[in-house]
């Protein structure tokens, strides 16, 4: 891979608005560093076409079950699995659809791994690995460039898969991501330091793409978290309140229903809307692809 020079990727410049920072009150660098943190929205703003664009990849992937897997390293790789873990009870995905992959693997989650996100070929290596023709590969790399990534990504579309990248480098560089959404979040309040703007904008685009994604898919009903997977106590209530609202019943029958749909909210409301038993409801949902919209409407 081609040497780059990281003085001249902005994440990695020094910030005229903190050079002072070592000499600033908790109060002093609490605002300055909300300050740059408005930057980060600014620049989601800025990508939003792209992100539009991952997100109709994301979705058309997951329609046809085939897999979205996000890869990175360090912060932008755990930020990837953050977003996969978190569609499992947010919109009832299978584990195995949402994959997120870091350099250096599991035990990179929890502690840095020196030198991981260098080795090119472990990227294609783990991507060859998890993916198939037409799953939807995200790379995430603040700087646009890291050697990991770009592995992943170009053995990706190699295989046939559909490939994107997030990075906060508007002049990076990726021949083989279909779609990049550059984030210009410009130089963090510590220098170099990207789980700052770098990290919070690289959220709210996967926030973004996964959110609109699923919502493509049928899997919220306005902005109600619909297929929301009730696993604990506070989801069950969750699913509870849900059920309450669209079919409009009191709280003893949504429990009810909950129950007897195999807790499964879509399948409750469709019961109690439609008058009719769960094996019912499911087969009115299969037949509408799962959108509970067009159920409930027609």
């Amino acid at each position: 891979m081609k040497t780059v020079n990281l003085n001249q990727i902005a994440t990695e410049t020094r910030n005229p608005n903190t050079l002072d920072l070592d000499k600033l009150s908790p109060r002093q660098i609490a605002k300055k560093i909300n300050d740059e943190d408005f930057n980060a929205a600014r620049a989601v703003k800025a990508a939003n076409k792209e992100i539009a664009a991952i997100m109709l990849l994301a979705a058309g992937a997951y329609a046809h079950k085939h897999k979205i897997i996000f890869i990175g390293a360090g912060t932008s790789g755990r930020l990837g699995i953050l977003e996969a873990v978190e569609c499992v009870p947010t919109f009832g995905t299978k584990p195995s659809q949402i994959i997120g992959l870091i350099a250096g693997g599991k035990k990179a989650v929890f502690r840095s791994q020196e030198g991981a996100e260098d080795d090119e070929k472990q990227g294609a290596k783990e991507i060859l690995k998890a993916a198939e023709k037409d799953d939807l590969v995200i790379g995430l790399t603040a700087s646009g460039r890291t050697p990991y990534v770009m592995g992943a990504l170009q053995a990706a579309r190699k295989l046939g898969a559909r490939t994107a990248l997030i990075s906060c480098n508007p002049n990076a560089v990726c021949a083989d991501a279909g779609v990049h959404a550059a984030l210009p979040t410009g130089p963090e309040a510590l220098c170099g330091s990207t789980r700052m703007k770098a990290g919070t904008a690289t959220k709210m685009a996967l926030n973004a793409i996964t959110t609109g994604a699923m919502t493509l898919c049928g899997k919220t009903y306005g902005n109600l978290m619909i297929d929301v997977q009730p696993t604990n106590k506070k989801l069950v209530a969750r699913a509870v309140r849900l059920i309450c609202t669209v079919a409009q019943t009191d709280e003893k029958t949504a429990r009810r229903l909950l129950s007897a749909s195999g807790k499964n909210v879509k399948t409750a409301i469709v019961m109690h809307r439609k008058k009719v038993r769960a094996p019912k409801a499911k087969k009115m949902l299969q037949a509408k692809n799962g959108f509970l919209t067009k159920v409930l409407d027609a």
